[in-house]
């Protein structure tokens, strides 16, 4: 972690021990190359979440554009749905996605392992 005009800071997550995740890096097709704006909804466990994609960070820096989806303690993902951005109108439900690792899902042909 960088604090402007101090030293870095090097920090180490500890809270996920037991937990479960799946890592999507989108393409898009139609849509922007890389996804800004796609409607990310998943189930895990009986629970329903979902994000937004969205660009940038903050001042001179940025973030990893994969998505990282936490599933808790479940230890799979029922489904994943993709609703791919303007001009896209593609929506796209996945099933059987690996856990604990990130794939590459492209716009209009899925999964790509």
């Amino acid at each position: 972690m960088a604090n402007n005009g101090e030293a870095p800071v090097l920090r180490r997550n500890r809270a996920g021990t037991g937990h479960h995740w799946v890592g999507l890096t989108l393409e898009g097709t139609s849509c922007n190359h890389d996804a800004i704006g796609a409607a990310l909804t998943w189930s895990a466990g009986g629970v329903k979440r979902s994000r937004l994609k969205i660009s940038g960070g903050s001042y001179l820096s940025t973030h990893d554009p994969r998505q990282v989806l936490g599933l808790g303690i479940a230890t799979s993902v029922e489904w994943i749905e993709i609703r791919w951005p303007a001009p896209s109108t593609r929506v796209e439900r996945l099933a059987r996605v690996p856990v604990d690792r990130y794939v590459r899902v492209v716009e209009g042909k899925g999964l790509g392992r």
